[in-house]
């Protein structure tokens, strides 16, 4: 869901533009229930002219007033403003709308706030090992990549900027599942390791929360792992609670490692999780 934006702001990222529809989602929400406006004021006049009549009035016009001011507000908020000015800039770029029908007018509200509580978890468990940054060399980037690629060769992989920035795709499941992948230095010289899910609906941007509250958050070999492991490990029972679907009826969307002793070996086994299993 990532989109660019000509002009000196960078491109947002997912949840980015998951909080802008959650708050025009709670502004549509606001006009729907300002177009009542007029039924909730006759509708004490049903009744026998009485006191309470002209006193339910009298609250109702009251309340109407305070919803006006509430959104003629909300609407000049200048987070609203910044989610109109790179709307009409984003449109100036690129006029084409037709994927607009593949984006889901309703539920942003309850997707930023399951993002918002996966990031909150995350950033909790792994906030001091994240602080920290990746500590890797490039040529510890380019080598680890270039293993990960030749024992997953089926795997379509496309790299740019020196491993910096690349996208990994592949069928899993009969779904087509596209993964993009950034280590950005930040102005303290600290390395970042981002992924996401690329995708405006479910299940990728549950895969995107459950990828954020990942172990090992720096760790650039695990999270290549855990992408292949979407495809190598056929999700169809979660390894916790052994249901094919979740109440969401979400398929498994989190994969998870554990290690399995084998005489005297150890070795690394992949695992298909709901995300309300990860808990």
């Amino acid at each position: 869901m990532t989109t660019s934006n000509p002009g000196t702001d960078p491109a947002w990222d997912e949840a980015q533009c998951t909080s802008a529809l959650a708050q025009l989602e709670r502004l549509q929400a606001q006009i729907d229930d300002l177009r009542l406006t007029i039924p909730r004021l006759v509708e004490p006049f049903y009744s026998p002219p009485t006191p309470s009549v002209f006193r339910a009035y009298k609250e109702n016009i009251a309340t109407s007033q305070n919803d006006m001011k509430k959104l003629k507000s909300q609407w000049k908020n200048p987070q609203v403003e910044k989610i109109f000015t790179y709307s009409k800039h984003s449109f100036q770029e690129n006029g084409d709308l037709s994927k607009s029908s593949e984006v889901p007018r309703y539920g942003w509200v309850d997707m930023e706030e399951k993002l918002q509580e996966a990031t909150q978890k995350g950033d909790k468990e792994k906030e001091a090992e994240s602080d920290q940054g990746m500590d890797v060399s490039q040529e510890d980037i380019r080598k680890i990549v270039d293993e990960w690629k030749a024992r997953n060769d089926k795997i379509k992989f496309q790299g740019q900027d020196g491993y910096h920035d690349f996208k990994i795709s592949f069928v899993s499941d009969s779904l087509v599942l596209k993964f993009h992948v950034t280590i950005t230095q930040e102005l303290n010289g600290v390395q970042k390791l981002r992924a996401v899910c690329l995708g405006t609906k479910e299940p990728a941007l549950a895969i995107t929360r459950c990828i954020n509250t990942r172990p090992h958050p720096n760790d650039l070999s695990y999270l290549l792992d855990m992408i292949a492991a979407y495809k190598t490990v056929k999700g169809t029972k979660c390894a916790k609670c052994g249901e094919m679907f979740d109440s969401q009826v979400l398929g498994t969307v989190a994969r998870r490692s554990r290690e399995v002793v084998d005489g005297e070996k150890t070795n690394v086994e992949w695992e298909a999780f709901h995300e309300h299993c990860l808990v």
